[in-house]
């Protein structure tokens, strides 16, 4: 039985360029296809986040000005807590004007508020490295400067604050006891429950009388009022990043 080997023709050098061209096409147009999946994921992904940090930036400016607007309240009422100390200081009204003065005060309470930034989608894009990506250098340095700076310092003033507002409180704490009871539902069971009554009462007892008339309580009134103060500027600051970032982010849709 014979064996027939079918010979086979020798490529020549242009088949073999054809054939090398081809597949170093294969190879290049997969390459650039996996790229541009790569490309797309993280444009998708960019996208996502910033999405995530306008909300978070809306959210951040109904917050700062609602807080802004209780500062200015609180800055307002110690105002006219100091000029009713300084006139009683200087023996332009009496005690019993001052005290009358007081008790028709809406509220005494140090009520202020702090502000906490939600940082999470930023941290998000940090940690992922889609930060690197944001092709607006603008966009870029005032996202790093909104979150690494003024948030750090609103944050670290956050501490102090509360801690001051604390101290007055604890200071004046009839502002705190009235509040108390202007929102208790069983004002009626004892006099001092009920809001008038305890004013009254407080304001009457010679300690009260005797911390009003304290040269260290127009100290810490004024303390508490500096820090207010610089609180505000800083959400002040805070708003100004905050809107810049919002009108960048909505201008890229």
């Amino acid at each position: 039985m014979e064996v027939h080997h079918h010979s086979h023709k020798p490529k020549n050098w242009k088949e073999y360029i054809t054939e090398f061209i081809m597949l170093f096409a294969a190879v290049t147009l997969g390459f650039f296809a996996e790229n541009l999946r790569e490309h797309s994921i993280i444009e998708h992904r960019l996208e996502q986040n910033k999405i995530a940090i306008l909300k978070d930036l809306e959210n951040d400016a109904v917050t700062i000005d609602s807080i802004l607007v209780t500062e200015q309240a609180s800055l307002n009422t110690f105002d006219r807590f100091m000029n009713l100390l300084y006139l009683s200081k200087n023996k332009n009204i009496n005690e019993m004007q001052l005290i009358d003065s007081i008790k028709s005060f809406p509220d005494i309470i140090a009520t202020t508020f702090t502000l906490y930034v939600n940082n999470s989608s930023f941290k998000n894009m940090q940690s992922s490295g889609l930060l690197s990506y944001v092709e607006e250098e603008n966009l870029k340095n005032s996202l790093s400067y909104y979150y690494e700076v003024v948030f750090k310092r609103i944050e670290s003033n956050n501490n102090f604050f509360d801690q001051v507002g604390t101290e007055f409180n604890g200071i004046l704490p009839i502002g705190i006891g009235t509040y108390i009871r202007s929102i208790r539902s069983d004002s009626s069971k004892y006099d001092l429950n009920n809001r008038n009554k305890y004013l009254n009462f407080m304001l009457s007892l010679k300690e009260t009388k005797n911390l009003l008339q304290s040269e260290k309580f127009i100290y810490d009134i004024q303390r508490y009022y500096n820090q207010i103060f610089v609180y505000q500027l800083a959400l002040k600051l805070a708003k100004e990043e905050n809107s810049k970032l919002i009108q960048l982010l909505k201008s890229e849709h």
